[in-house]
């Protein structure tokens, strides 16, 4: 999936020292220019390849521990401290591969440009996570390494029927209720709408405030691999929780995810039980796409089968391939959970 705008890390983590990431397969160093500026290059000095990650930063750019040789942030040679002559032979010419950067909401996004066109800029904005700085809305982060594909983490942020026995009594219980969704789509998007939801009587929807109460409950996913799962009940009460995910290579992936919650009046003491109740249910999460990975590699490579109880997975899945899904008609179906 190039083409696309990736979270890198958060812009706290860039300060003095430049950071090694990796995005679909390529390694990359992040680090700030003399302005202050987010900056990206292909990890990988251009003359004996040491890692410029291993390095540091000087007034002149980013200096290998090596030799030496120092890069501004569009991967232009400005330093060789061995050479007699200041003037730098390569000119302007870029020497390492950089990458657009754009700084957005405390976060540093990577444009990943198609392979056979390198040279390609983005189109669109990085996709913004909602809600975040408004009055009456509380919110936190959370940064998790999955030892599975983006596809795994995406298709278990937005599957439902998984909460009653991975997240059992924590999310839901083993009770189902059918329960009637409608699938639109459009031409980078999917997302199901529960329509007769009752919230069942587990922890987490006592502590949400939300059992008893007929609530709004949509399920999203958007290329490349943004999903976002939004509740709201009476006026007052709104959960979201959105999920950005960056490929670190096809086996895993690192995941930053968004949890606002706006509960007029009493945000500050939802936020006490809400936020430790989130992590537990990541570290579940984690856990069992562990385990599926650990499972396919010992079995053999993934050969799905698709059911309707899969909400989305089919349709992310035909996104995820290049299909456009904006011509198909709204459907409905119907879930026990």
């Amino acid at each position: 999936m190039t083409g696309h705008w990736y979270i890198a890390c958060f812009s706290h983590q860039l300060q003095r020292r430049p950071l090694a990431r990796r995005i679909l397969g390529i390694d990359l160093v992040l680090f700030r220019d003399a302005e202050g500026r987010a900056a990206a290059l292909h990890d990988r000095c251009a003359h004996r390849h040491l890692a410029l990650s291993r390095g540091r930063l000087t007034p002149q750019g980013l200096q290998c521990a090596y030799h030496g040789w120092t890069y501004d942030a569009a991967g232009r040679c400005t330093r060789i401290p061995a050479s007699c002559d200041t003037a730098c032979p390569f000119g302007d010419r870029p020497l390492v591969r950089a990458f657009v950067t754009r700084e957005a909401q405390g976060l540093v996004h990577l444009f990943m440009p198609p392979a056979e066109t390198p040279e390609a800029q983005p189109t669109t904005d990085p996709v913004p996570y909602p809600h975040l700085g408004e009055a009456r809305w509380h919110h936190w982060f959370m940064e998790r390494v999955f030892e599975g594909s983006a596809f795994q983490c995406v298709e278990n942020f937005l599957d439902v029927p998984h909460t009653n026995h991975v997240h059992q009594r924590l999310f839901r219980t083993q009770a189902t209720t059918p329960t009637e969704l409608e699938i639109s789509t459009g031409a980078d998007w999917v997302q199901c709408q529960f329509l007769n939801e009752r919230p069942m009587d587990s922890l987490l929807w006592r502590i949400l405030l939300l059992k008893g109460q007929e609530i709004y409950h949509v399920d999203h996913f958007r290329l490349p691999y943004i999903s976002r799962a939004e509740y709201r009940a009476r006026e007052g009460l709104h959960y979201v929780v959105m999920s950005q995910c960056t490929p670190i290579d096809a086996q895993r992936t690192r995941v930053f995810t968004f949890i606002g919650h706006r509960v007029d009046g009493l945000n500050s003491l939802i936020g006490l039980f809400f936020r430790p109740m989130c992590h537990i249910i990541l570290r579940q999460d984690i856990r069992v796409i562990a385990e599926q990975s650990a499972d396919m590699a010992r079995t053999g490579p993934p050969h799905y089968l698709y059911h309707p109880t899969d909400a989305m997975a089919r349709e992310i899945r035909d996104l995820l391939a290049g299909k456009s899904l904006a011509d198909r008609p709204p459907y409905r179906k119907q879930i026990a959970f």
